[in-house]
């Protein structure tokens, strides 16, 4: 879905090699692969689709990029410590280099305080129906990764908890893990039956 891969869009410094310790990566690991199970996490040119993160103390932990999420271990998680949407940097800590989604991870968690967690998955069917099921959806395509496609992710966004975003999958946005991974099921699950 969407275009091709290409890298990552922005530039990782890594302040550290420690991967990130919270027992929320084991949720996280636990939403994956029911996820990847339903397809909703596909393979892809240059990897896995899809991402996943929750907010911490010192920024957010990610999903590395790439990474088969419906066999995550610990190895596959980056602590986010900053980003910088003008100059496309990203500080971080773990062993690889975080998801190509990080810029617009930072984003929503910039501007929304209520929003704890973030699903990112690829599901075909919420977005074939997504006028049906009255999701909001993204105004634009924008290229993976960019700039351009974090702001439009944050504009659309609004107060929402699930979002569209056009030509490239879904988010739900939670005040944890589980509610953004529930939010997801429950999207599919209502798309299965149109």
């Amino acid at each position: 879905m969407g275009d091709k891969y290409e890298g990552r869009k922005f530039e990782t410094v890594f302040k550290g090699k420690d991967l990130p310790d919270d027992t929320r990566i084991a949720e996280v690991m636990m939403w994956g692969a029911k996820l990847h199970k339903l397809g909703l996490l596909p393979a892809e040119s240059g990897g896995h689709a899809g991402n996943m993160s929750f907010r911490n103390s010192r920024g957010f932990v990610i999903t590395a990029g790439g990474v088969n999420k419906g066999r995550l271990t610990p190895r596959n998680f980056v602590q986010v410590l900053n980003a910088n949407l003008d100059t496309k940097r990203v500080e971080a800590e773990g062993e690889l280099e975080p998801s190509s989604e990080t810029l617009a991870h930072h984003l929503i968690y910039r501007e929304r305080a209520d929003v704890n967690a973030i699903v990112h998955v690829h599901d075909n069917l919420a977005m074939k129906h997504a006028e049906k099921l009255k999701l909001r959806s993204t105004a634009k395509a924008h290229p993976y990764g960019t700039v351009e496609l974090a702001n439009e992710i944050a504009k659309a966004a609004g107060n929402q908890r699930y979002l569209v975003v056009r030509g490239h999958g879904v988010m739900a946005f939670g005040k944890s893990v589980w509610e953004a991974g529930k939010r997801v099921m429950a999207v599919h699950a209502e798309a299965e039956q149109l």
